[in-house]
């Protein structure tokens, strides 16, 4: 098993653009972001779009400053009104805390690291995380409350995006 590659949040963020896109940093560990499968970047597709309108703000794959020596590049995140207006769309890493985070799942992700990264957008004090796995046809919401499971029949909404609602269904059609 190879040795872990540790490295702080400076030096990370002194790597080249082209270098970076291949990382995220957990925990002072370089962790190697996969590659998007065609599942992916639909799923990818279809949630930006749902999205679209809301009121607030989302990024699409931009890093967060977590916390010391964490800097994670989730698939969106989200921020409400009154965060959105405070977010420099110009610089990365973004050190403001989103209200959402939405992972897609890919197949070649670590359960391990997938739930390390979970863990440290909840300590961190995001609101709602959303792990969509387009393989199984799930999402889960989790919250510092819990995790629940949402299915195809189900609906998901959120109390931080107003009247937003969207069937589970709908993330995954003619996938």
């Amino acid at each position: 098993m190879p040795v872990p590659v540790q490295m702080t949040a400076e030096q990370f963020d002194a790597l080249p653009e082209e270098e970076i896109r291949k990382w995220e940093l957990l925990d002072g560990e370089l962790i190697e972001v996969p590659s998007a499968t065609l599942r992916h970047g639909a799923t990818f597709m279809r949630l930006s779009n749902l999205l679209q309108g809301a009121a607030g703000g989302a990024l699409l794959e931009t890093y967060l400053a977590v916390r010391a020596n964490t800097r994670l590049r989730p698939d969106f995140v989200f921020f409400s009104v009154d965060t959105w207006q405070s977010v420099d769309r110009h610089r990365e890493p973004v050190v403001q805390k989103p209200d959402i985070i939405v992972e897609i799942v890919s197949p070649s992700e670590f359960a391990t690291t997938i739930r390390r990264k979970l863990d440290a957008y909840l300590k961190w004090g995001v609101q709602e995380v959303w792990l969509i796995e387009p393989a199984i046809h799930t999402l889960e919401l989790h919250t510092l409350a819990g995790m629940r499971r949402l299915r195809e029949g189900a609906f998901l909404t959120s109390e931080l995006i107003p009247g937003f609602r969207v069937q589970i269904a709908d993330l995954f059609e003619n996938l």
